[in-house]
This record gives structure tokens, C-alpha cells and sequence, in this order.
């Protein structure tokens, strides 16, 4: 297994976890977040969300 399925399944699984509000929550901003993506060349909107992950993991 690659490390990215890896990661995938561990962040999965906390999702999982939550409270049905919650859980809901994260999924449609997850959503939000693949729709706005569509509008963008796929390789740079995949760097760009990475430079956010990175900055909200930081903060």
C-alpha cells in the first residue's frame, strides 16, 4: 500500500468517527472544495490545495 492510501484510509476513518453533524460538515466542505477545484487546470488545483493543507496543518 502507498502511503497516500495509506493516509486516505487513517483520514477516513477519523471522519468516520465523528458525530453525524460533524461528519456532515467536513463532507460538504469537502465537496465545496472538489466543485471550486473543477474550475481550475487539475494539476495546479491539486498543488493548491496541498499549500492549504499545509498551512492550516502549521497553524
Amino acid at each position: 500500500m502507498k502511503e497516500e492510501e495509506a493516509s486516505l484510509m487513517i483520514v477516513r476513518h477519523a471522519i468516520e468517527k465523528l458525530e453525524a453533524e460533524r461528519k456532515q460538515q467536513v463532507n460538504a466542505c469537502a465537496d465545496a472544495i472538489r466543485e471550486v477545484m473543477q474550475a481550475y487546470d487539475r494539476d495546479y488545483a491539486g498543488l493548491a490545495l496541498m499549500l492549504v493543507a499545509a498551512e492550516v496543518a502549521a497553524e
